[in-house]
């Protein structure tokens, strides 16, 4: 799968259905009842970086420059809402 964001194009490692399940379950927990839980948000992003196979050496944009910490957060939760097909470009797919 592709992803593109911060003028750059990364592929990332497909989830089986059952690691697209578990991200489904963390996701449900960290925004329960409306609420944000910031743990259990961080364990959703982790375990997208776990299965995506993205390794720190990769977080540089298209220039080469490396990510701050947000932009890190914003990648893994653009490729959570392509697997869960949530994205824009998931959905034209």
């Amino acid at each position: 799968m592709k992803v593109k964001l911060f003028n750059k194009e990364w592929e990332v490692k497909n989830p089986t259905y059952k690691e697209k399940r578990e991200l489904w379950k963390l996701n449900t927990m960290a925004f329960d009842s409306g609420e944000i839980n910031q743990e259990k948000y961080f364990d959703l992003i982790e375990k997208t970086e776990n299965i995506s196979g993205l390794k720190p050496e990769d977080y540089v944009d298209g220039k080469g420059n490396e990510l701050k910490m947000g932009d890190i957060d914003s990648l893994l939760q653009k490729i959570f809402l392509n697997y869960m097909g949530l994205s824009e470009e998931s959905k034209k797919s």
